[in-house]
């Protein structure tokens, strides 16, 4: 597996063989600093350049070092190497859109037990970096903390990034009844962005933007919302007063006013059926509506964080019935369920007829030059859903590249991280993944993990879902 080139390397073999066996003891030789080449794999490093045969990857002090061929990347004498001929490396996964609150415990709180247990999961699968976009709740208090304490400490754990969330609710408890003046505070205790959510307006929306570009950081999240008004889509309001980025395919629907259907006259308790009339707009939606919208995000540049995975249990009844990973879950699958919609008959090929309208806005979108965004919304079950993502993406009719890119390059730019993280390039952190098959060809391989390295600390997914 290893190959140590030269006699004073005792100590590197002696340190692979306890990254590999024990990821735990991992991270204290971080402090050692330790030098490890990646031999042999193909390269796809993640901007979406053609794929390097035979590369050489040098890590030293946990970034990149050098990347490419043997004649680019000159090994020294005293290099521990890792073989990886025959697999394909790929930067390290990004699920930008995750909720912690799925481990919480019967309190509603998060352990620190279940969060070791989560970090484990999460890192197992590839996903060096996560995005919990769950709220304001994040940004500080007790969750917060134990969630920083693991990050500092021996535990195998992903890089975490935390949102601040706005709502009407949030600003009207808030006390000042400005949403800019909350984003402020928000930013200023830690959120690497805001989540836009329920009853803003395009002036919430235009100050939360200001005070974000102020500080630097991104706004995105949800433009749709259902009250005891009806179905409100604030998407091209949103775009317009800049938000970056927009979550979920399934609310932005562009329906012009004349096409607009009747919706249901039940009270908003009825949630299955306001949650289908929300699906059926998209059957509704002209050719020209959908290229309208596109072309306001793709000039805007708002990228699209689609969330198809979130429609699958919808449109395929038993989705979730034979998924072999659910003892890795904090769920049972009838808790998963619980509180979801279970279409059947008419409204299940209703709901089907309208995926297929989001794939195509999701493709169209792409085509003409929009950043799609892979997140799960901690779906199916948290930690396995960025890959399925991915495939969803290329069932839609994205290429396997941009998929992947959706889970690296794009995931870091949009937020503000592309600097850092997102692609396999000299001076980035060293988060790799090192997969046994090929995902351009086959795009579930990027389950296929052989091989996890997160700031240059080698792990054994195996060994992660052991513990």
């Amino acid at each position: 597996m290893f190959k140590i080139i030269g006699k004073t390397t005792a100590v590197f073999t002696m340190l692979l063989c306890v990254f590999i066996a024990n990821p735990v003891a991992a991270s204290n030789a971080q402090e050692d600093n330790i030098t490890i080449a990646i031999t042999g794999a193909t390269l796809i490093d993640g901007t979406g350049a053609k794929p390097i045969d035979s590369a050489t990857v040098i890590i030293r002090d946990g970034s990149i070092e050098c990347v490419g061929n043997r004649q680019q990347c000159q090994l020294d004498p005293d290099i521990a190497t890792l073989d990886a001929t025959g697999k394909w490396l790929v930067p390290g996964f990004i699920d930008s859109h995750i909720h912690w609150q799925a481990w919480y415990d019967s309190e509603k709180k998060l352990s620190p037990q279940m969060a070791v247990r989560a970090a484990g999961i999460y890192l197992a699968n590839g996903i060096t970096t996560l995005v919990d976009v769950g709220g304001q709740r994040w940004v500080d208090g007790e969750n917060r903390r134990i969630l920083n304490e693991l990050q500092a400490s021996d535990q195998p754990a992903p890089r975490m990034l935390f949102s601040g969330w706005i709502d009407r609710r949030q600003i009207e408890a808030s006390g000042s009844k400005d949403a800019g003046a909350l984003a402020s505070d928000l930013l200023a205790n830690g959120a690497v962005g805001i989540k836009v959510h329920n009853g803003l307006n395009q002036q919430d929306y235009e100050r939360i933007v200001a005070a974000a570009d102020r500080s630097g950081y991104p706004v995105y999240g949800h433009t749709y919302f259902m009250d005891e008004n009806g179905f409100s889509n604030l998407t091209t309001e949103a775009v317009s007063a800049g938000v970056d980025g927009i979550f979920h395919i399934l609310g932005i629907p562009p329906v012009a006013q004349e096409d607009m259907p009747p919706l249901p006259t039940a009270s908003m308790d009825d949630w299955q059926m306001w949650w289908l009339a929300g699906a059926k707009l998209w059957l509704h939606v002209s050719e020209d509506g959908m290229d309208k919208l596109i072309r306001l995000m793709v000039n805007n540049q708002t990228w699209l964080q689609p969330t198809l995975i979130t429609e699958q249990s919808l449109i395929q009844p038993g989705y979730y019935k034979d998924n072999p990973n659910w003892t890795y879950s904090p769920m049972t699958r009838e808790e998963l369920l619980f509180g979801q919609p279970a279409f059947q008959g008419k409204d299940l090929a209703q709901y089907q007829a309208s995926y297929i309208q989001m794939q195509t806005f999701v493709k169209r979108f792409y085509e003409a030059g929009g950043m799609v965004v892979a997140g799960t919304d901690g779906l199916p079950i948290p930690g396995f859903g960025l890959q399925e993502e991915m495939r969803l993406l290329v069932e839609a009719g994205i290429p396997s590249q941009e998929a992947i890119k959706s889970a690296t390059l794009n995931a870091s730019k949009a937020w503000r991280l592309q600097d850092r993280i997102g692609t396999l390039q000299q001076g980035k952190t060293a988060d790799l993944v090192i997969l046994a098959g090929d995902p351009l060809a086959d795009i579930t391989q990027t389950t296929n993990i052989w091989r996890v390295i997160k700031g240059g600390i080698v792990y054994n997914p195996e060994n992660l879902l052991k513990q």
